[in-house]
């Protein structure tokens, strides 16, 4: 099978990343017992990489076009503009072929992240440096402005 043909063939990235460390496990990028999590990295790396080209798993012919998923997206984004829910945002750059990288599977499309997703940090109202001293979100934000900060629930209700 192709598959495992692929996941054979980049097996060799993960086992030969898997080494001992020379300093008896201790310090960064140690499990305790003197391998480093170097393979554990490239592995996850392997996946994704595989998951993005379409290799991970077999592809159906039957499946939906990502063109008729990319069209219901514009259509809905175009909703939630005219309802006032977002704001109309700028035209992205036609993707080039210069930044295809690689083949997709049939029915597959490239296509920049603004134009599948809706970002709306701008929305999100910071608490002054004062309130933030000492408070302890559950989840990590990371802000555009830079500022790492925690939160204790979602910003926006959809």
């Amino acid at each position: 099978m192709k598959i495992n043909h692929l996941i054979t063939e980049h097996m060799d990235i993960w086992t030969a990343a898997q080494t001992q460390k020379s300093n008896g496990g201790r310090g960064r990028g140690s499990n305790g017992n003197g391998q480093s999590s170097h393979g554990i990295k490239k592995l996850r790396e392997l996946i994704l990489d595989l998951a993005v080209r379409g290799k991970l798993v077999p592809q159906d012919p039957n499946d939906e076009p990502a063109s008729v998923l990319l069209e219901k997206i514009a259509e809905e984004k175009k909703r939630l503009i005219k309802k006032g829910k977002i704001k109309k945002q700028n035209p992205l750059p036609e993707i080039s072929e210069d930044e295809k990288l690689f083949a997709l599977p049939p029915g597959w499309q490239f296509e920049r992240f603004g134009n599948v997703t809706v970002n709306r940090d701008a929305e999100r109202i910071p608490l002054p440096v004062d309130e933030r001293k000492g408070r302890q979100g559950k989840y990590d934000y990371y802000g555009a402005s830079g500022i790492i900060d925690t939160i204790d629930d979602y910003l926006f209700n959809t």
